[in-house]
């Protein structure tokens, strides 16, 4: 054999032996550094019913992939075997760092009651709240700052100061203004407050209204009546505060809705508060709501001078009110206008994360069903507040932010109270007196 026949003869020997080499190394999966929740009945937002089989992939705080199969050996496993998950909730309408306790104003706020208030939503499984209006500004240095793939509580948007412009010349200036906070909303109110206040008029509605488009800001509009909701419709709000409760919602309030597919944030325990205190409320034997709430607080509610405030003429009106309130609701729902799971909890006596469980059982109380309020407290209620884009669905690229139940909450949506773990940005987070939170390897 010559020298030259010999190389030849060599060569797809060593080619072969140069390919076994590198064999020794597998190329990482797709899913390399990714952690996969297995074992769970889990519910995307997207679709009616639950995935079986199914992992949910996270990595870097976002949903990677919805995987069925065997999983390769460089991904974490979490198994949650037998339960359910489902994303985060979202409160569309409640108000952040205004009271603490019962006490409101200057002198109690603080970034420290802020960031209080957004575990205290996380751990009831509210994982987002949109607040919409009168928050300090400290709320706005805990926004800026948070950091989305570590949120530590709630995530939170915001709407600023609501403010009454005296006249239409100045609304612009007012939205200029507030410009400077970097809103994510622009909040309104038209109520007279049953007949004890000026009740802003649409000529200066309708400008507030030009002035959030001119600054591309979506407007919340808080109202009352049906005819206010109406004009607020025509002037071009983006959604509806609170469900209609001086008359029965019509075809005209419905055509107004859908044709900008403009949702409602019904807020039934906005309603609920203002005289549910008049007496001791049922639920301060819930041991639910009991793992959350301050026993000081619950003992200057039980006092008789602070009874006598939810009484007389605004909590004659709203307890007699809510029933329409109800039904409006579910009149909208039925004919297609998009419903926004809301509470307007944070004020005081409002509880935060406590009342939007409240809430969700009254919606499904008014003939929605459970899977429908789910819809609401997520899908929904992240595209009709627009962060649709980050959260409110299991889908590839949005926060892993979701919540782990040991009950099906599409038989009943009291079932969302028996959390087992709540998870932002794929972290199982670890709150002291959290409802059940407890992580499961």
């Amino acid at each position: 054999m010559t020298l030259l026949s010999g190389i030849r003869h060599c060569l797809p020997l060593c080619c072969v032996a140069l390919l076994l080499a590198g064999c020794g190394s597998p190329p990482p999966s797709p899913f390399a550094g990714a952690t996969a929740w297995t074992g769970a009945r889990i519910w995307t937002g997207d679709d009616e019913g639950y995935l079986e089989d199914t992992a949910l992939i996270v990595r870097d705080g976002k949903v990677l992939a919805l995987h069925r199969g065997d999983l390769p050996d460089d991904v974490q496993v979490r198994d949650v075997s037998g339960q359910y998950l489902i994303p985060g909730l979202i409160n569309a309408h409640g108000h952040v760092g205004m009271a603490r306790g019962l006490e409101t104003g200057p002198a109690i706020h603080s970034r420290a009651n802020v960031e209080a208030q957004l575990q205290l939503y996380a751990r009831y499984g509210i994982t987002t709240v949109i607040s919409l209006g009168d928050e300090p500004e400290q709320a706005f240095e805990a926004r800026d700052e948070q950091n989305p793939a570590d949120p530590r509580g709630a995530r939170l948007f915001l709407a600023g100061d609501v403010f009454h412009p005296p006249d239409a010349a100045s609304a612009r200036g007012k939205v200029e203004a507030l410009m400077r906070m970097n809103p994510d909303w622009i909040k309104i109110r038209v109520d007279d407050h049953l007949g004890t206040a000026d009740k802003m008029p649409p000529d200066v509605y309708g400008a507030v209204i030009d002035a959030s488009n001119e600054f591309g800001r979506p407007l919340a509009s808080h109202m009352v009546t049906l005819e206010d909701a109406k004009g607020l419709l025509r002037a071009g709000t983006h959604l509806i505060a609170h469900s209609v409760r001086d008359a029965p919602v019509d075809n005209e309030l419905i055509e107004l809705m859908r044709e900008r597919d403009i949702c409602i944030t019904p807020t039934l325990t906005r309603e609920v508060s203002v005289f549910v205190y008049a007496k001791r409320p049922d639920f301060f034997d819930d041991p639910f709501f009991l793992k959350a709430a301050d026993p000081d607080v619950l003992d200057a509610l039980q006092a008789p001078e602070m009874q006598a405030r939810f009484t007389g003429r605004a909590a004659d009106y709203y307890r007699a009110a809510l029933p329409l309130a109800k039904a409006n609701m579910l009149t909208l729902h039925e004919a297609g206008v998009r419903v926004a799971m809301g509470t307007d909890s944070g004020p005081p006596a409002r509880f935060q994360g406590y009342f939007e469980h409240m809430e969700m059982a009254m919606m499904q109380e008014a003939g929605m069903t459970p899977l429908e309020v789910l819809i609401s407290a997520t899908r929904d209620a992240a595209e009709c507040t627009g962060v649709g884009d980050q959260v409110g669905t299991l889908t590839p690229g949005k926060w892993a932010d979701f919540v782990l139940l040991e009950a099906d909450p599409m038989q009943d949506i009291h079932h969302l109270r028996r959390l087992t773990g709540i998870a932002l940005a794929g972290q199982l987070q670890q709150f002291d007196d959290v409802p059940h939170a407890t992580e499961h390897r």
